[in-house]
C-alpha cells in the first residue's frame, strides 16, 4: 500500500513540476528578454539623420538650450529582405545590405535586399529603446 502512495505521489509532483516548466517556458517565449520600450527621443529631437547605422539629430537639454548628437543603433538586421531588431546590443547591420535608408520619428525606412540580392523589399520598423538624455541619445 506505501508503494501505491509513494507512486501517486510522485506522479502528482512531476504534473505539477510538468505545468510550471510549460508555464514558464511559454511566458518566456511570449515576451522576449530582449524588448525594448518605446523610443521618445522623437519628441525632443529635429533634424534626424542616418548615415550608416548611426543616427543623429539636434536634441533639447534641460536646460532650453540645443545639441547635435548621435547615437549607433542596435540589433537592426536585414533577414533575408526584412528588418528585424533581435534586440541584442551588436552594432546594426542592416546598412550592409539595404538602401535609401531614412528615419522619419521613430521608424527606420529601408529598401533591403534578400538573399539572392536580385529583388529589394521596401521595409519600415519601429526603433526601440531610444530617449533624449539632456541632449544626448541614449539606449
Amino acid at each position: 500500500m506505501a508503494t501505491t502512495s509513494t507512486t501517486t505521489l510522485e506522479q502528482f509532483y512531476f504534473r505539477i513540476i510538468t505545468v510550471v516548466s510549460l508555464t514558464l517556458l511559454t511566458a518566456t517565449a511570449a515576451s522576449p528578454a530582449f524588448a525594448r520600450s518605446p523610443s521618445t527621443f522623437q519628441n525632443s529631437c529635429r533634424n534626424t539623420s542616418l548615415k550608416s547605422n548611426v543616427l543623429s539629430a539636434i536634441c533639447r537639454k534641460k536646460d532650453g538650450g540645443e545639441k547635435k548628437t548621435g547615437i549607433i543603433l542596435r540589433g537592426i538586421n536585414n533577414r533575408n529582405g526584412l528588418l528585424i531588431d533581435d534586440g541584442g546590443n551588436s552594432p546594426a547591420s542592416f546598412q550592409a545590405s539595404c538602401y535609401s535608408a531614412a528615419v522619419i520619428g521613430d521608424e527606420l525606412l529601408a529598401n533591403c535586399f534578400k538573399i539572392n540580392r536580385t529583388e529589394a523589399v521596401f521595409n519600415r520598423i519601429k526603433i526601440q529603446g531610444i530617449r533624449n538624455e539632456n541632449g544626448n541619445l541614449k539606449y
